[in-house]
Parts: structure tokens; C-alpha cells; sequence
């Protein structure tokens, strides 16, 4: 007979609002460096994510 294994999330709820913090801090630290700037609210963001998420796919793939 065949087991069957259940499979583990890949991002997880935990991971997800873990990950969604440290975004909305990251971006916050890069609107701070860039002077407090309006118009960049959208770049801080998706650089923030862009870190943050690669940071994580990193880690993650590092613990496979």
C-alpha cells in the first residue's frame, strides 16, 4: 500500500503575515532613506517586496 504524505504549504498563513509585516517595515525604512518622498510610496513598496520575498524564497530554499 501506498502512504501518503501530506504535503507542507509553501507559504503559509504564519508565513504570509510574517512576510507582509516585514514589507510594510521594509518600506517604511526606504520612504524614511528617500527623505520622506510622497510620490514614491509604490516604488518603496515593490522594492520592499522584492527584498523581502527573496530573502524568504532563500531561506526557505536553503532549509529543503
Amino acid at each position: 500500500m501506498k502512504q501518503s504524505r501530506r504535503k507542507v504549504p509553501v507559504f503559509t498563513v504564519a508565513d504570509h503575515l510574517k512576510v507582509q509585516m516585514e514589507i510594510e517595515q521594509r518600506a517604511h525604512e526606504l520612504w524614511l532613506a528617500g527623505g520622506y518622498r510622497q510620490d514614491t510610496a509604490l516604488e518603496n513598496w515593490l522594492n520592499a517586496e522584492r527584498e523581502v520575498l527573496g530573502d524568504f524564497i532563500l531561506k526557505r530554499q536553503g532549509s529543503l
